[in-house]
């Protein structure tokens, strides 16, 4: 690939070369380090002849529209839906839940059955197991009193 010059970089970004040059060079931004270092120089050197955006929002919304096909203040509305969500969505609401039936098998005792062996659940005095979780729950809780 062709090396260019400090002033061809100039001349290219003041869009006075030939529309070939031009791909040309932008290939060789993509593919060469040394090209990208004498761009950037290049870039220094004209940096007050380069235009502003008049204003900062157009010219984003333009650029994301360009990139992506929608605008930046539509994804902000996207990230404003994401916020309204129920309660029931809330991942909070999930570390409720979770520690609440993590507290409830804990009062009830399961996890000391479970260092008990492989058969402890299955010796349990019969009757149904909520009746055994109330219980131990009901002496838990005359226990803290």
């Amino acid at each position: 690939m062709k090396k260019y010059s400090l002033e061809d970089w100039v001349a290219y970004m003041r869009g006075t070369l030939d529309e070939q040059v031009q791909l040309d060079m932008e290939e060789l931004l993509l593919h060469s380090e040394e090209a990208m270092a004498e761009y950037m120089l290049a870039l220094d050197a004209v940096e007050g002849e380069l235009p502003e955006p008049e204003d900062h929002d157009v010219f984003a919304d333009r650029m994301m529209q360009q990139l992506y096909g929608k605008s930046a203040r539509s994804s902000g509305r996207a990230s404003e839906k994401l916020r309204h969500r129920h309660w029931y969505e809330h991942p909070m609401f999930h570390y409720t839940i979770a520690a609440s039936i993590t507290f409830v098998l804990l009062i009830s005792g399961v996890f000391n059955n479970m260092s008990g062996g492989p058969h402890a659940l299955l010796d349990q005095p019969s009757g149904s197991m909520t009746e055994s979780i109330i219980q131990k729950a009901f002496s838990w809780l005359d226990a803290l009193k």
